[in-house]
């Protein structure tokens, strides 16, 4: 029960998948009844009710009604234009059952009012165009936008299971407040994929707690069945599935929830032809199929019955507002604990999942709002598109990290001067990206410096020749490495002895938090004289724990951290990718007053560094820092020195 995007290969493709998808007969009557427009776009051309399949056509054409044409000329001057997107909403199995095979129209209904609810959000917040900016000529996203869509329901999966689901087709064409029709930005649907899927089980687990069902969550991320109906039944009509879940299984491709991109491949493989079907036969199949599982819909239609007539009137003097402001306090407490910076979408999606059905989009909307206004919430200004949030203990935690990192800056000394590394590394099978990066952080004067380390440049190769040459003076190098097999890599590979970066914490968790005595943290403080610490994968480390990393480097007088990360290997967002703007490949250090805005590269760098574990998946780890940046990063003259990072 999750929503689905996908992209409509051409118009003449698209009108013909929804114009007759095959789950109902060639004439069904029923099949353009259960279709519909929806969006301001659609109000604003006239379209209402039942999908006309000639309009509908020359929608996905890109035909604005009053003769123009949206796209773009080929090179041979033909008209290329992008249909649109399906997004596909499906309801959880048990409500699919109770609905189809139990015979209550209402959830049918409710269905509906959830995919309308959902839409109207999909408008105001996803749905966007690029257009000229009036003051800089620039081209720039606008949201506000009116959407075309065209929503078929459908009752039965391609296996011809029972499975309510709505196909809604977003057409690529929007009209702006000036009345213009362009076309969409469509990556706002696919980032807000999650957040689209949890509005919608929201509003469907609020609909049906309004008919009197009960709502049972199975997932985290706020899946729910429908009280009564065993997971033995759930399973039997649930063929397809089970079909792709054992594709999975004999390529290798793991489980569907950890994999969902892999789950759509084996989806498309396992994908059969669709079948004409009668439709009042189907049903009968599918009674003749619960009664021999012993499934009783009606036993569970009849306790919803009772419950609804139970269910308490409206209290006039109950604070309606409680279960979103709980729900919206907890979810910020839990992104927080991982993210110091997360987006609006994801919020929404924790607050709506705590417990279906309890708050509706338009409520966590309020009770987020809310948050902002009591300060408990604070937006993260000078990120991508989109709205992000962070908190007072976020902002704290980066704050100190980063005053760590500017107080190591100048401080220490250099391991080895730059022309005798130079000399020692001619003649080496190293590129000179790799010289530069080994130079680099034997000459620094700063106690913390950063290297890029793209996949495929050598970086291991880089990491043994810094050994070695910081061997030849008295310097020895530790390693420390997010997960106990990528320390182990690390170790084998460059000849550094690693360890995991959450043990090394853990050791000296007293030094971070000030315990201990003088004379032992004078032997410690003996011990790591001649330490270089290289931190691989750096950007896979929590805030928290990059702060007390440095903490305790500083406490200890670690002479050099060595901060190792893969930008690219990270999918960092344009927004958000401080290290990589505005500076040239062979970049050591250096001032920021090239940059669009004053940013210092050593903090641009601990942003990327300080990524939130797990975080890489969401894409916004690049956006790490940001907000406190702003206010830091300026003496006034718009410039401040950095510390050294170096892309291999």
């Amino acid at each position: 029960m999750v929503a689905s995007i996908g992209k409509i290969a051409s118009p003449s493709q698209g009108a013909s998948y929804f114009e007759r998808d095959g789950y109902y007969g060639r004439d069904d009557p029923a099949h353009k009844e259960a279709s519909d427009w929806a969006g301001r776009g659609a109000e604003e051309l006239g379209l209402s009710g039942p999908v006309d399949s000639d309009a509908f056509r020359n929608i996905l054409e890109g035909k604005v009604p009053g003769g123009r044409q949206l796209g773009r000329k080929d090179l041979d001057g033909n008209i290329q234009h992008r249909p649109g997107r399906d997004v596909t909403l499906s309801a959880p199995k048990s409500v699919s059952l109770m609905a189809l095979v139990g015979g209550d129209e209402r959830i049918v209904d409710a269905h509906d009012r959830a995919v309308g609810r959902t839409l109207a959000w999909i408008e105001k917040n996803a749905v966007e165009t690029r257009m000229q900016d009036r003051e800089t000529g620039a081209m720039v996203r606008a949201g506000g936008q009116k959407m075309v869509a065209a929503t078929f329901r459908h009752d039965t999966s391609r296996n011809l299971d029972p499975q309510l689901h709505t196909h809604a087709v977003v057409a690529n064409m929007v009209q702006g407040e000036d009345q213009k029709w362009r076309t969409m930005v469509d990556d706002g649907l696919f980032k807000g994929k999650m957040t689209i899927g949890a509005i919608y089980r929201a509003e469907l687990a609020q609909g049906l707690q309004e008919l009197g069902y009960g709502i049972e969550k199975t997932h985290p991320d706020g899946r729910f069945e429908i009280a009564g109906v065993s997971r033995d039944v759930i399973e039997e009509f649930s063929t397809r599935r089970s079909e792709i879940e054992a594709a999975m299984r004999e390529h290798g491709l793991g489980r569907t929830g950890d994999n969902p991109h892999l789950a759509a491949r084996a989806t498309l493989m396992t994908r059969a032809a669709k079948r004409d079907v009668e439709r009042g036969e189907l049903r009968r199949s599918w009674e003749r199929q619960a009664a021999e599982m012993g499934f009783s819909a009606e036993t569970v239609r009849a306790k919803a019955r009772k419950a609804e007539r139970k269910l308490p009137a409206p209290d006039l003097f109950t604070d309606r507002g409680r279960p979103a402001a709980e729900a919206a306090s907890w979810a910020v407490e839990h992104l927080s604990e991982r993210q110091a910076v997360f987006g609006h979408g994801d919020l929404l999606a924790a607050v709506l999942s705590r417990e279906p059905g309890a708050v509706t989009v338009e409520a966590a909307e309020r009770a987020v709002s809310e948050l902002e206004r009591e300060g408990g919430l604070h937006a993260a200004r000078g990120l991508d598109h989109g709205r992000h949030w962070t908190t007072d203990a976020a902002i704290g935690r980066e704050s100190e990290a980063i005053a760590l990192m500017h107080a190591g800056q100048g401080s220490g000394k250099p391991i080895m001067r730059r022309w005798i590394a130079e000399t020692k590394l001619h003649g080496r099978r190293l590129n000179e990206g790799q010289k530069e990066a080994v130079k680099m952080v034997l000459a620094s004067k700063a106690r913390v410096v950063g290297v890029q380390g793209y996949a495929g440049t050598g970086k291991t190769t880089m990491l043994k020749r810094l050994r070695t040459l910081g061997e030849s003076r008295d310097y020895r190098a530790m390693g420390l490495a997010p997960s106990a097999s990528a320390a182990r890599t690390l170790e084998r590979e460059s000849g550094i002895e690693s360890e995991t970066l959450q043990r090394f914490l853990a050791r000296h968790a007293g030094v971070i938090e000030g315990r201990g005595t003088v004379k032992g943290l004078r032997q410690l403080r003996a011990s790591f004289s001649k330490t270089v610490l290289v931190v691989d994968e750096s950007s896979l480390a929590s805030s928290e724990q990059m702060r007390s990393l440095l903490k305790a480097a500083t406490t200890l007088r670690v002479p050099r951290v060595v901060l190792v990360g893969d930008e690219k290997q990270l999918g960092a967002v344009e927004a958000g990718k401080p290290c990589g703007k505005k500076r040239e490949p062979s970049s050591m250090s250096g001032s920021t007053s090239g940059w669009p805005r004053p940013t210092p590269t050593m903090a641009a760098f601990l942003a990327w560094s300080l990524r939130t574990a797990g975080e890489q998946r969401s894409q916004s780890g690049w956006r790490r820092a940001a907000v406190v940046m702003q206010d830091w990063s300026s003496d006034g003259d718009g410039t401040r020195q950095s510390g050294p990072a170096h892309p291999l």
